[in-house]
């Protein structure tokens, strides 16, 4: 990879970071990018995962002290790790959270603070149909008042949102889109299948599966489809048991991020079904989308802003309203299928996170 010059920061650089052994959805898949870019940085790192509570408590407190009393150095953060260190128990009482954001304030006085965003939690549970929490709409505030923080947002029209509603200046904001890595060979441990020897058409839905992201209405769509199949993966896909799938739909479970993309690779379009009157789905940049552009397939979503901006005219995403896609699965054709692939495999090497993260700067 061709990084800044890493030995003249990695004495100035502090890491923070969540990540557990297993990579198994989007938001920790970036925090490992995230991981991989620091470690070779050689900058100090802190992960914060862990199962037990004491050694939780003690982590979070030699981080504590480690924030409170370094100056000068560049602070590297992800939103989530941030709100695991102070506990959400914390922040939900105002006096803790004002105390809270006093030291975020005095970290970001004393150094170069610089928080990733991955999600914005309060508009994402309304989209996603799970519980809205109004101590996250008062959390993204105060987050985005911090004196002089620097953000890094997964997507250009979140950054556009957060300036626009928080006055967040320009020149504290960038975009470091979701990305993937290449695919490995996994062969091994996942042997062929039928449905990956089959001459029709597979569509492929990766990612998380809990209800509020179409799954349902998407079954809908390939219940009759006789030439094409349906391969779903992901996480919180256990309710789907409980269904009796058309046969031309196939649910493999929960993979680890490398298996599940070699998986990926075995189909031949991916798609985003997400509904695209709903504001958050046009705000953010789905990790599914350099998932399966980095395994070769080109991809069906509705029409998404943030999408439809980033992959306008490079003939690798076909946008059509859900509506229609009933229509378009049955009669998809190889010529366009195989001009969209060859497309997908001229421009993927930009989406794997190693050109994504290459000139990151302090």
């Amino acid at each position: 990879m061709s990084y800044i010059n890493h030995k003249e920061f990695n004495k100035n650089i502090l890491y923070i970071y969540y990540l557990p052994k297993s990579v198994r959805e989007g938001g920790m898949a970036r925090n490992k990018a995230f991981y991989e870019t620091f470690n070779l940085l050689e900058a100090k790192m802190f992960n914060m995962f862990t199962k037990n509570i004491l050694v939780r408590l003690v982590n979070n407190f030699k981080v504590l002290i480690v924030l409170f009393f370094v100056k000068k150095k560049t602070i590297f953060i992800h939103q989530g790790t941030l709100l695991f260190i102070f506990s959400m128990f914390l922040l939900r009482i105002n006096f803790f959270r004002r105390i809270i954001f006093i030291i975020l304030n005095r970290i970001s006085k004393n150094n170069k603070l610089i928080i990733e965003i991955n999600d914005l939690i309060y508009e994402q549970s309304i989209d996603l149909e799970l519980k809205v929490d109004e101590v996250f709409r008062i959390l993204q505030k105060d987050i985005f008042a911090i004196k002089d923080c620097n953000y890094i947002f997964a997507s250009n029209e979140m950054a556009f949102y957060v300036m626009s509603k928080y006055c967040v200046p320009t020149q504290n904001s960038r975009v470091i889109l979701n990305g993937a890595p290449r695919v490995q060979d996994y062969s091994h441990t996942i042997k062929n299948e039928e449905w990956m020897n089959s001459i029709k058409n597979k569509f492929v839905y990766a990612g998380s599966l809990n209800k509020g992201r179409q799954i349902e209405d998407l079954l809908n769509v390939f219940k009759d489809q006789e030439n094409s199949l349906l391969i779903i993966l992901g996480n919180e896909g256990e309710w789907l048991h409980e269904f009796e799938l058309p046969e031309n739909v196939i649910y493999l479970g929960n993979y680890e991020e490398g298996e599940a993309h070699y998986i990926v690779s075995k189909c031949d379009i991916g798609i985003i079904p997400y509904k695209e009157d709903r504001f958050y789905y046009n705000i953010c940049f789905p990790t599914k989308a350099s998932f399966y552009l980095t395994a070769g397939l080109p991809i069906l979503s509705t029409p998404l802003n943030e999408l439809q901006k980033v992959f306008e005219d490079k003939g690798v995403v076909l946008f059509s309203s859900f509506k229609d896609w009933i229509n378009i699965v049955n009669n998809i054709d190889s010529d366009t299928l195989f001009k969209m692939k060859k497309n997908t495999m001229d421009i993927k090497d930009e989406y794997y996170w190693e050109s994504l993260l290459s000139h990151i700067k302090f």
